[in-house]
């Protein structure tokens, strides 16, 4: 005996669809709000990286420019 397939009304299935739909704004909004904290964390750890660069710049006995072309990849001159 061959099974046919199960009707369904489509009030039925605009109502799932509908549920689908709001699941699916749940889940993007969450998303979203994940996606900004990673952001923050991103702009906070570079911001402090950059102060810590800093710091160490200031700190050195080399000159400025001695420290940006070691961070250029040249050679200093002394």
């Amino acid at each position: 005996m061959a099974r046919g397939r199960r009707k369904v009304s489509t009030e039925s299935l605009d109502m799932k669809i509908e549920q689908q739909k709001k699941v699916l704004e749940k889940a993007k909004a969450k998303y979203e709000a994940e996606k900004e904290s990673l952001a923050e964390l991103v702009k906070l750890r570079n911001e402090m990286r950059k102060e810590e660069l800093m710091e160490a710049v200031i700190k050195s006995d080399h000159s400025y420019e001695e420290i940006l072309a070691f961070i250029k990849g040249g050679e200093s001159e002394k």
